[in-house]
């Protein structure tokens, strides 16, 4: 079996309907989001999901980490970033989402994400 990861931009991810992803999923591709998800996102995708679920798609993992809680050591690194943030739009970060029959489990550790297949 080949794998597949697509790059997804946080900003092409907002425009897309949660179908779109779902369709990739379905096909083995693992989804890299540039952005950490919001709880209203991931909840949204998981439902889109639960609607596709059959003996040959199992669902998905899904994990989001937040980049700027890593090395936020002052207050002017952590207004930094939250200026960012506003500006941007998204939260500076990565998702992982993957078919459940590729992807066992995703490990999130203080600095990063473990994704065992």
């Amino acid at each position: 079996m080949n794998l597949r990861i697509k790059l997804i931009p946080y900003e092409r991810l907002k425009r897309e309907d949660a179908k779109k992803l779902v369709k990739d999923l379905k096909e083995g591709t693992i989804i890299l989001v540039d952005a950490k998800l919001d709880p209203k996102e991931e909840a949204d995708l998981i439902e889109e999901t639960m609607k596709v679920v059959s003996t040959k798609f199992s669902g998905i993992e899904l994990s989001s980490m937040e980049l700027s809680e890593l090395k936020e050591t002052t207050n002017f690194e952590r207004f930094k970033n939250m200026v960012i943030e506003r500006i941007m739009g998204k939260k500076r970060g990565l998702t992982i989402i993957g078919p459940a029959k590729i992807i066992r489990k995703i490990e999130k550790n203080p600095e990063e994400l473990l994704l065992y297949m």
